[in-house]
């Protein structure tokens, strides 16, 4: 067995890649959803601006037995990286996912960082005792959070919805107006839209891991939606907006994937600070729920992930009808 960087325009090596990774879910998590293998591949040789990475493959000869791929911000947390490693599940138990852990160790202290941040998928109430928790715990890897995955089944009663909906309307007042955006949001509110995005990793419960704010810009932006637009993924945004100043101040996003016509992911969700208690975390979760109704009735899972410490966050989701299917272990390591 040998571990090498991974050639991304090597056709039938990322098929392989696809292959490995679609394999690993299929017996590691719980809650899977389906993308293409073209989906899969714009992914891998695509990088977000301001981060790089680095792409390894354990192969036997022609044969890819596992891979990890690891994450370096360019312009924040410079002291940290993120991984994700996959094993073909007929090749576990044999030194893969070692050799590929000792490898991703090296390469992050070759980057000059001090942290190395993977987070494992667990079954609910497996946090001890499932083998991606007990592989990490082998390695060196200690629980810094841990986040609960939640899925909400779609469609939403109506009745639901309008219950939080007015007890929203009637704690945001007169002060705020909700706006939802389909492909990402206007030029204008772009750079409003980072600012508060910015502040998820730093606002966010994270356990025992200090995050700065991270540095997306407007242009950042643009080329994510491009990206997605590339991808036929399809996104809604919804916005809470001051209406003395024309600012955003809190937003959510719903991100439909092409390749599974059923799934849609809610990524970041943030108030800004000063403005919490007015019930716009609601708000701006009942709008796009509204609106993704109105888009793709066919859909009929939302997916998202809390700190279980986010009592607000979470206790949104529960009124809304989330349901906890899986819980991730956010690890750390110190090198």
């Amino acid at each position: 067995m040998e571990i090498t960087t991974v050639d991304r325009g090597d056709d039938a090596l990322v098929a392989q890649l696809y292959d490995v990774c679609r394999s690993s879910d299929a017996v590691s998590r719980v809650n899977q959803f389906d993308y293409t293998p073209e989906e899969y591949a714009a992914n891998l040789r695509w990088s977000f601006p301001g981060e790089h990475d680095v792409l390894l493959a354990a192969r036997d000869g022609g044969t890819v037995l596992g891979y990890a791929q690891v994450w370096f911000p360019e312009r924040d947390n410079l002291d940290k990286s993120w991984f994700e490693l996959f094993v073909q599940p007929e090749h576990r138990r044999q030194g893969v996912g070692s050799a590929l852990v000792e490898r991703v160790e090296r390469v992050v202290r070759d980057e000059g960082r001090s942290l190395a941040l993977p987070e494992a998928f667990v079954p609910p109430g497996h946090r001890d005792d499932a083998p991606a928790a007990r592989f990490a715990a082998r390695h060196g890897y200690e629980v810094a959070d841990t986040e609960v995955v939640r899925s909400l089944r779609l469609p939403v009663d109506a009745a639901v919805l309008d219950r939080f909906e007015a007890s929203a309307r009637e704690a945001m007042g007169e002060a705020y107006r909700l706006e939802v955006h389909r492909g990402g949001v206007p030029e204008p509110l772009r750079a409003g839209l980072c600012a508060v995005s910015n502040r998820l990793a730093l606002d966010a419960p994270s356990g025992d891991i200090e995050f700065e704010a991270e540095s997306m810009t407007p242009d950042d932006y643009r080329q994510l939606l491009e990206h997605e637009r590339s991808l036929q993924r399809e996104r809604l945004t919804a916005l809470a907006i001051e209406v003395a100043t024309g600012d955003v101040v809190a937003y959510t996003d719903l991100v439909l994937p092409h390749g599974d016509p059923t799934f849609v992911f809610q990524w970041g969700t943030l108030v800004m600070p000063e403005h919490r208690g007015h019930r716009l975390g609601m708000a701006v979760k009942v709008a796009n729920l509204r609106a993704l109704a109105g888009l793709d009735p066919a859909r009929r899972t939302v997916r998202t992930m809390n700190a279980e410490d986010n009592p607000w966050m979470v206790g949104i989701n529960v009124d809304l009808g989330f349901e906890v299917v899986e819980e991730a272990l956010m690890l750390r390591k110190d090198l």
